[in-house]
């Protein structure tokens, strides 16, 4: 599993927090799907948007992507227990899916479950709605998002 340094989680809070502000502003995108986020800071003043790694603007990227894509609905802080994996605490964590097969949750298990989740089906969550919310989106077909969307999920998971 690729990480970046270890870096504190109020930086990574803070970032989330940058991105989901500048896409509050911008006002609402229609997301992967309808490709408006193509990881890029063009309404963002260069001064902001310079210091950021590649690594950050993929994080930032992915936040704006969870909130209008609807994933936060089921996936982050203060959503219904139940509905799917918070995200706070799964990537670096072991899993076990539905076929009862353990899973560790890194880089390459996210993409591939944003792909096509049916492949990683988690024990304990049902599989469809994750399945419907997918397909929607066409994420196969954006790759540039899989990587947004997995670059958050991992930034949020836990410390190395």
């Amino acid at each position: 599993m690729r990480r970046p340094t270890a870096r504190p989680k109020r930086v990574t809070t803070a970032l989330a927090g940058l991105a989901l502000a500048g896409y509050a502003l911008a006002g609402c995108g229609s997301g992967a799907a309808g490709g408006a986020s193509q990881g890029s800071f063009a309404s963002v003043p260069a001064y902001v948007a310079e210091p950021f790694t590649h690594q950050q603007h993929l994080v930032a990227a992915g936040a704006r992507l969870i909130v209008s894509d609807g994933c936060s609905a089921c996936h982050l802080e203060g959503a219904p227990a139940g509905l799917g994996p918070n995200f706070d605490s799964f990537a670096g964590h072991e899993v076990t899916l539905a076929n009862g097969r353990r899973a560790l949750v890194d880089e390459d298990v996210l993409r591939a479950s944003l792909v096509d989740p049916a492949a990683y089906s988690l024990r304990g969550y049902r599989a469809a709605p994750m399945v419907r919310a997918l397909a929607r989106l066409q994420l196969a077909a954006h790759p540039q998002a899989v990587a947004e969307l997995a670059a958050f999920i991992e930034q949020i998971g836990p410390e190395p």
